[in-house]
């Protein structure tokens, strides 16, 4: 799973400016109780729709994707669903001054252009493309949501087979754009000419798609899946007997709630999915993100069990106000527990705040009690699961077990399993395999993992 990103911004400037003025880079620095926190947000333009991401370099979180930007009668826009925070400025001469507010709180926060990012991601596959690319838009009828995304089809006639690309977890776009880095992108560029077509969207309440993605819980995001399967289903292009899903981190376990009820599913590939419970996978980026903060052992331990506790007590959470500040009161006691240098970086009120922000949420606390293996106990099609050797954030040997298990128990024993050294969460080539390291990386994916993938789906529909 993914760090969930804990922005969320809207950003309205009110001054005539032309769509060049306005694209392009606009960085400016937080005052947070004596904390300096650089901010920059990326514009761009493609034909009438403007698009927009966002960096945190002091949190090494580069390319955050935003859900909506839009600059109407001089007012510009930027909304990133779910993540908390709200910006609005005026535009004067080439400054943006404003106020930038996140849980309720302003911050002054003037912005100054600094032109175009530039970032070196070679991989990144750039037009004229040797195969067919169509902006699309299905329908998720029960929850009258319209899901807006990119089809890529190999330019010749005939049919294919088809792949449907899964993102993790956050308000992710069609991309799965994380620090600079289009991994979906990359995937459906090299499937596509191999001869799939492929299917990537935007989430719901992300970049073009309709809906609100705060309340989206992952069984929400299974039903949209399971949309896009019906729609690659009526498309004349596509080989019926032959749609695929690809997920990754969340996405390597939404695609096996959907096969588990759909025969239609032909093989599913999980790239760093889950195959322990929710609270096990929380529990253990905490003990890892505890271990940055070089904690000692023994005071790890006991935050450890108190964040355990904190977490388990969440199964009984109806959200009345004796739950809500039962939980504020475990933050505050979780935070008194953390040694002096740690209570330096991670200030009392902004970490009750944010932590509560994000556990109250229905997609985390249904997030920790969803188990992998009762999906994957049902699935009957093939399964390949594979894991960056280096992975942080989903731990490749207890994960890739879990999954054999549950497999194993459901008696479908087609299915391969693969841990690839040196790689990280996202199948980069890496060092250390923590986040902080993702933007640093120039490569998107594993040249590896990539080829393994076609060869497997490949084995798969000729079998």
């Amino acid at each position: 799973m993914k760090k969930k990103a804990i922005i969320l911004f809207l950003f309205l400037v009110s001054v005539s400016v032309s769509a060049q003025e306005i694209t392009g880079s606009w960085s400016g620095t937080l005052n947070v109780m004596g904390n300096k926190l650089p901010v920059v947000f990326h514009v761009s333009k493609t034909d009438s729709s403007y698009s927009t991401t966002m960096d945190s370099p002091a949190q090494n979180a580069l390319g955050l994707p935003t859900s909506k930007t839009s600059f109407v009668e001089n007012k510009l826009e930027i909304v990133a669903t779910g993540l908390g925070i709200f910006y609005q400025g005026t535009l004067e001469g080439d400054s943006i001054l404003g106020t930038f507010n996140q849980g309720g709180i302003p911050f002054p926060l003037v912005l100054k252009s600094t032109g175009k990012p530039v970032l070196n991601r070679p991989q990144e596959p750039q037009p004229p493309f040797p195969y067919k690319t169509e902006e699309v838009k299905f329908i998720h009828k029960k929850d009258s949501i319209e899901l807006a995304g990119t089809l890529s089809v190999p330019d010749s006639a005939g049919t294919f087979p088809a792949v449907i690309l899964i993102a993790g977890s956050g308000p992710h776009d069609r991309d799965e754009t994380i620090f600079g880095h289009k991994p979906f992108l990359v995937i459906a560029d090299h499937l596509t000419r191999k001869g799939f077509v492929v299917l990537r969207y935007d989430k719901r309440g992300t970049g073009r798609s309709t809906g609100y993605y705060p309340i989206a819980t992952t069984q929400d995001l299974a039903t949209d899946v399971a949309a896009a399967v019906e729609y690659l289903k009526a498309r004349e292009e596509v080989d019926k007997s032959a749609i695929g899903l690809i997920g990754h981190s969340e996405g390597g376990v939404i695609a096996p709630m959907v096969a588990s009820k759909n025969r239609d599913i032909k093989f599913i590939v999980l790239m760093a999915g889950m195959g322990e419970r929710g609270i096990e996978t929380i529990m253990e980026q905490n003990r890892m993100a505890l271990e940055l903060l070089n904690i000692e052992p023994e005071n790890s331990d006991q935050s450890l069990k108190a964040i355990r506790q904190m977490l388990e007590s969440l199964s009984e959470w109806k959200g009345t106000e004796a739950d809500r500040v039962a939980l504020r009161d475990q933050l505050s006691q979780l935070w008194e527990q953390y040694p002096i240098l740690v209570k330096m970086k991670l200030k009392k009120d902004a970490f009750i705040r944010d932590q509560f922000n994000t556990i109250a949420t229905p997609w985390y606390r249904q997030f920790l009690a969803l188990d992998p293996a009762e999906y994957l106990k049902k699935v009957k099609c093939p399964v390949l699961a594979i894991n960056g050797e280096k992975d942080t954030q989903v731990l490749a040997e207890k994960n890739l077990g879990a999954i054999k298990s549950a497999l194993d128990k459901g008696r479908n024993y087609r299915y391969e399993t693969k841990t690839y050294p040196g790689l990280n969460h996202l199948f980069q080539e890496c060092e250390t395999g923590r986040a902080d390291e993702y933007g640093k990386i120039e490569q998107t994916l594993s040249l590896d993992v990539l080829s393994d993938i076609t060869f497997w789906i490949r084995k798969q529909l000729n079998n």
